[in-house]
């Protein structure tokens, strides 16, 4: 199917954590998403905490006539085009067609979300090695209320910032 789970919709502010496969090393980021304005494609940004660099901006649309979603990753690195039959159930998994826009060369790669409940999801990006699947990451997501903003640590001023601003510092809860 093309639609989500019932109740379930990546619209909104996410807390993520988890553990990079490979290092072991912590993985934190805050996804934020929304319906772009004619509500056909959820518009989502993952924003990396930890460590920090990371912002990837993607958009998951379906494509009705072709009976499948579509999933662009745009990021620092480039980007890539992703499809998807749909949701089986509580998972969706988008798989890479095109990963020669990257700024060096990477191989074919997947993410696949496991809807828990309407405020949680998982989220574990894969790598393809040979003919096999290989684990790159796993985060848990929870929903978050209220919403995240980023703010400078050194400045309690919510005056807007630039993205560059943004980028460089870290996310913090709004109260």
């Amino acid at each position: 199917t093309l639609t989500p789970p019932s109740g379930f919709s990546f619209a909104g502010y996410w807390e993520c954590s988890g553990t990079y496969v490979s290092s072991g090393q912590q993985h934190r980021s805050v996804y934020h998403g929304e319906r772009s304005a004619d509500g056909k494609w959820i518009d989502l940004t993952e924003t990396d905490t930890e460590p920090k660099g990371y912002v990837g901006r993607y958009e998951l649309g379906a494509d009705a006539g072709q009976g499948k979603l579509v999933f662009i990753d745009i990021n620092s690195a480039g980007y890539a085009i992703f499809e998807s039959p749909g949701w089986a159930g509580h998972k969706l998994t988008v798989t890479s067609t095109d990963v020669l826009h990257y700024s060096s060369a990477g191989p074919k790669n997947r993410f696949l979300y496991t809807v828990q409940d309407p405020t949680h999801f998982d989220v574990e990006r894969q790598y393809q090695k040979g003919s096999a699947w290989t684990s790159a990451d796993l985060q848990h997501c929870a929903a978050h209320t209220p919403r995240l903003t980023v703010k400078d640590s050194a400045s309690p001023s919510s005056a807007p910032m630039t993205l560059a601003q943004r980028l460089s510092l870290s996310l913090k809860p709004v109260l």
